[in-house]
């Protein structure tokens, strides 16, 4: 594919009992505003889940992972013929009286199975679901809110493979925005979750990222977590099968007072098609500009006293006091287009500390051609609002709340290699029959459909793991290796905006 504000907040209810006052994107009071706890972490899960309760009259917990940078909504079913051991047993449609089996006759617009609507969905690094849809009765759970469940659409995986496979989380929850035909482009659960409630607008969530978990929230976002004396900035994003936003420059903050910040990268157009995925473990940078960066890291350190580190590897830094944290390293600050610049830290930002207490390594990779891609270790400590009735994305420096769960705690000897997810957006229309070639995908920028690009992410340090190599994430060894492929392209500047099933 090539690619007026609600004045209304509400008064929320947390855990705590207290009131607290909520916040839409043009900073007025909403009406309407829902909430949902996010649980996962950088190292041990490599992504973000949330939980939804699915069925009458006794829902089943089942958990997905938020991904932005997809649509498919979907998790297995008891009688998988396929499918991983997960956080949560398989759903039993069987024991859902509000359970409904989506026909050929009436329901669908996909693929059929005999009389059953089906799906198959291939993703970019190799993993695949496929299976059956149906609609039920579902409410996000874990939500310091009442929500009221609703009935809508969902997959029931009847094969998984790859990642989906290996992955803790049941399944996933694609958020990316979908195209309705008249010119709204929302993601389609949220849709389907909130359609009942007019005094919620679906056309602004917000993800706010804490080392472990953080907060979910549609209808505005929460202020309250927001760092004293920040204002939330906003720049330009085009909602077009992914969330598109058009960063101008990257310089390094953090120089002596009075000094300018070094700059490394001077245009827009260095950055090439620019993405902000959560379904993204890491940030990936074109080529020159990931050298470029790193460059001006180990030139700016090489002036101050080498950050009170040394050079562990290429990705790496093993700090001179083992027991700190990488405050001498400068902060790195992206200008948007509208002004916005948005910084991003050293300490549990472009910097995460692995392998072994003391060593921190980088979490932004590097694209050997030309598109960016903002994935989760650049949204971690921010709350970043999707102002899609704007076409705007809002990021603020916040204390998110902290969320854990029983599964977080790793023994000892506990593997989590299996658990790593990079990047995994939809490699295809529609649906294909199996084995055919995926019709590449392209994203544009409002103009005419850009030229034929071809974006090969690998993934380096955690995500690639080296034969031979062991490194431990909390108290876990893991070893291995990683890589993912994306392939977009235009095709005869035909708009196209059938992604997704």
């Amino acid at each position: 594919s090539c690619f007026g504000a609600l004045s209304v907040a509400v008064l929320w209810r947390p855990a705590s009992g207290s009131w607290v006052n909520r916040t839409l994107s043009d900073g007025s009071q909403a009406v309407g505003f829902e909430s949902a706890r996010l649980y996962g972490n950088i190292n041990k899960y490599a992504y973000y889940y949330m939980d939804l309760l699915i069925g009458s009259p006794a829902p089943q917990l089942t958990s997905v992972i938020v991904d932005t940078g997809s649509r498919l909504v979907g998790f297995p079913c008891t009688g998988c013929e396929h499918c991983g051991e997960h956080l949560e047993p398989a759903f039993d449609v069987g024991r859902s009286q509000s359970a409904r089996w989506l026909q050929c006759s009436v329901d669908c617009a996909s693929d059929c199975d005999g009389e059953q609507c089906s799906y198959r969905e291939t993703y970019s690094e190799g993993s695949s679901i496929s299976g059956h849809w149906f609609d039920d009765l579902v409410e996000l759970g874990n939500s310091p809110t009442e929500n009221p469940p609703v009935r809508a659409r969902m997959g029931c995986h009847s094969n998984e493979n790859k990642l989906f496979y290996t992955q803790k989380a049941n399944g996933i929850m694609g958020l990316a925005p979908s195209d309705d035909g008249m010119g709204r482009r929302e993601p389609t659960v949220l849709q389907d979750l909130f359609r009942d409630k007019a005094h919620i607008s679906t056309q602004i969530f917000a993800m706010c990222l804490a080392t472990w978990g953080g907060l979910f929230t549609v209808g505005g976002y929460d202020s309250t977590y927001h760092t004293p004396g920040e204002e939330i900035q906003w720049t330009p994003m085009r909602a077009a099968h992914y969330y598109i936003v058009f960063p101008e420059g990257l310089a390094l903050s953090g120089a002596p007072a009075g000094a300018s910040p070094a700059q490394i990268v001077l245009s827009g157009d260095e950055f090439g098609v620019t993405i902000v995925d959560s379904g993204t473990t890491f940030t990936y940078l074109p080529g020159p500009v990931h050298r470029s960066l790193v460059r001006s890291i180990d030139d700016y350190c090489a002036s101050n006293n080498g950050c009170e580190a040394t050079r562990e590897s290429e990705e790496c830094w093993r700090l001179n006091d083992a027991l700190g944290s990488p405050t001498m390293f400068p902060t790195l600050r992206m200008a948007f287009q509208g002004g916005a610049q948005f910084d991003w830290l050293p300490s549990g930002g472009y910097l995460q500390e692995r392998g072994e207490q003391g060593v921190w390594c980088q979490t932004f990779m590097e694209n050997s051609l030309y598109q960016t891609v903002l994935g989760i270790s650049w949204m971690l400590h921010k709350d970043v609002v999707f102002d899609l009735e704007n076409g705007r994305l809002g990021v603020v420096r916040a204390d998110c709340p902290e969320q854990h769960k029983e599964a977080d705690y790793l023994r000892k000897d506990e593997l989590v290699a299996d658990e790593l997810v990079a990047l995994r957006l939809p490699a295809r229309h529609g649906q294909l029959a199996q084995g055919q070639r995926a019709r590449p995908l392209c994203l544009a920028l409002g103009l005419s459909c850009l030229a034929a690009a071809v974006v090969t992410w690998t993934a380096m340090g955690r995500l690639q793991w080296r034969p031979r190599k062991s490194i431990r994430l909390h108290n876990a060894e893991v070893e291995g290796s990683f890589a993912t492929t994306l392939s977009l392209q235009c095709e005869d500047s035909e708009i196209d905006h059938t992604r997704a099933p």
